[in-house]
């Protein structure tokens, strides 16, 4: 009976020791809403069509919150933008700082990208981002950084979007404006 009693007790001091010694580990979490219509008004371009006869009828053509989300949510876990954040931060030194000669690149950016972790709470309605640091400033600062640097990438992509919509529009218009002028002649 005592023996029992003296081994649980060995047991539990044991791992109250061993839980105490470890390091602490933060966790920094946001959660992501989509944006609102107004929030991507600025990305609707207005755009005049020819609809049955009737000249110059505005209609407004662009993207939708949901198809902003879901390329954010993509650019989320792309790895080209996760190196790109690494690189253009600096944070090599800090996710490698006993790194050899031997040490890939590549190994770097795979431990970064297995510190993100990215959940859907409802896949239309939320996105949640963590990461899980030994350091709760550093977690909460590259957390907001991440999403910062993200929200600016994918705007740029989004916009370089409608400008090459754009430019091929007038390509497509003046083209149809030098073949009539030809037909004409």
């Amino acid at each position: 009976k005592w023996l029992v009693i003296a081994v649980t007790a060995i047991a539990a001091l044991g791992s109250v020791v061993y839980a105490l010694q470890q390091p602490s580990i933060y966790k920094a979490e946001a959660l992501l809403l989509p944006p609102g219509a107004k929030d991507i008004q600025s990305l609707n371009i207005p755009i005049v069509w020819n609809v049955d006869g009737l000249m110059g009828v505005p209609v407004v053509q662009g993207i939708n919150p949901e198809s902003v989300f879901a390329k954010f949510k993509q650019n989320l876990s792309s790895r080209t933008l996760q190196k790109k954040f690494i690189l253009e931060n600096g944070l090599m030194d800090l996710l490698a700082p006993n790194r050899t000669a031997e040490t890939r690149d590549e190994d770097i950016y795979e431990g970064f990208a297995g510190l993100i972790k990215l959940e859907d709470e409802n896949i239309e309605v939320s996105t949640s981002v963590s990461i899980e640091l030994y350091d709760a400033e550093i977690a909460s600062q590259w957390v907001n950084d991440f999403i910062k640097f993200i929200d600016t990438e994918t705007i740029r992509l989004l916009v370089a979007n409608i400008r090459n919509s754009i430019v091929n529009r007038i390509r497509d218009i003046e083209y149809k404006i030098g073949s009539k002028r030809e037909l004409v002649k």
